[in-house]
C-alpha cells in the first residue's frame, strides 16, 4: 500500500500579495530611522543645515540643528560653526484624510510648532523663534565674512508650501507666507566697532519661490540688498559705512565686496 502526499497548494490571490507588500512597506517606513534622512537634509541644503546626533525615527525622535558649509576640498561637510539645543518631534497620520501632522518642541520657539502635511497640502503654523546670530553664516556672504555675533529673532505667518503632487500651476501648489528676521546688537570678531548695527530681512514666499530683502535699521555698517531662490539661491546688494565710521570700517568693507563708487558690491 502506498501513501501519496500532495504538497501542492493553491496559488494565493494577488490581492493577498498586494496587501502583504503594503503592510511590510508601511512597517519599514514607520520604523525608518531619522539618521537615514540626515544625509538628505545636508545634501539638499548644501551643508548649510545639518541634523546633529539624531535619534529615533522620522515619526518620533530628537536632534539638534547644526549650521555648516561644504568642504571645498571634498564632498563632506565642515565642522558646524553653530549648534542649537535639541528639539523633539512627534507625528500622527489620519488614514481617512491622508494627512499627517508633526508637532515640534524646541526651547527657542515661542510655542510648539505644528506642521500639517500630505499629498494635497503642506502648511506651517505661524510662530516665532530666537537663535544666536551666528547661524546666519550658513546663508553665505556677507554673513560668512562677518561671522556675526548677536541676537536673531524670526517670526512667520502661516506658511503654505504647496502640494506634493500635481502641476506647479495647480491651486493646490499655491505657496504663500511672510518671514521676518530681526538681527540686533550685531558684532563681528573682524571689526573694531561694536555693535555694527541692527538689520531686518523680510522674505515673501510665493509661487515663484522665496524672495527677500535686507535693510539696515540702525548702526554704522549699512547693508542692503535683495535675493531669491529662482534658479538657485542668489543675492545682490551693497555695503557702506556711515560718515563717522568710514575709516574704522574700511578693512571690513574691503573683505565684504568689490568697491563700486561709495559702496562695496555684495553678490553670491
Amino acid at each position: 500500500m502506498k501513501l501519496a502526499i500532495d504538497l501542492s497548494h493553491p496559488k494565493l490571490p494577488k490581492l493577498y500579495w498586494f496587501g502583504l507588500v503594503v503592510l511590510v512597506s508601511g512597517i519599514m517606513i514607520w520604523q525608518l530611522p531619522i539618521s537615514w534622512v540626515s544625509g538628505i537634509v545636508a545634501s539638499q541644503t548644501g551643508c548649510r543645515v545639518l541634523l546633529q546626533q539624531p535619534t529615533g525615527t522620522i515619526w518620533q525622535g530628537s536632534a539638534a540643528l547644526a549650521f555648516s558649509e561644504a568642504n571645498t576640498s571634498g564632498g563632506v561637510c565642515r565642522e558646524p560653526f553653530a549648534v542649537t539645543e535639541r528639539f523633539h518631534w512627534n507625528s500622527h497620520c489620519s488614514l481617512s484624510s491622508l494627512v499627517c501632522s508633526t508637532e515640534i518642541e524646541f526651547a527657542a520657539l515661542e510655542q510648539s510648532q505644528r506642521i500639517t502635511w500630505g499629498f494635497s497640502k503642506t502648511q506651517v503654523a505661524a510662530n516665532e523663534v530666537k537663535l544666536p546670530a551666528n547661524v546666519l553664516e550658513g546663508l553665505g556672504n556677507p554673513w560668512s565674512t562677518l561671522r556675526p555675533r548677536g541676537q536673531l529673532g524670526a517670526r512667520w505667518t502661516n506658511l503654505a508650501l504647496g502640494s506634493l503632487i500635481g502641476p506647479a500651476n495647480s491651486p493646490k501648489n499655491a505657496r504663500s507666507g511672510v518671514i521676518r528676521i530681526i538681527i540686533t546688537n550685531l558684532s563681528s570678531p573682524i571689526s573694531p566697532i561694536k555693535p555694527l548695527g541692527a538689520y531686518e530681512i523680510l522674505a515673501n514666499l510665493g509661487d515663484d519661490g522665496l524672495n527677500w530683502s535686507l535693510s539696515t535699521t540702525s548702526g554704522p555698517l549699512l547693508l542692503k540688498g535683495q535675493g531669491g531662490t529662482q534658479l538657485g539661491v542668489h543675492f545682490e546688494g551693497d555695503a557702506s559705512a556711515s560718515p563717522e565710521a568710514q575709516e574704522s570700517l574700511l578693512g571690513l568693507l574691503t573683505l565684504l565686496g568689490k568697491k563700486d563708487g561709495d559702496s562695496y558690491r555684495l553678490k553670491f
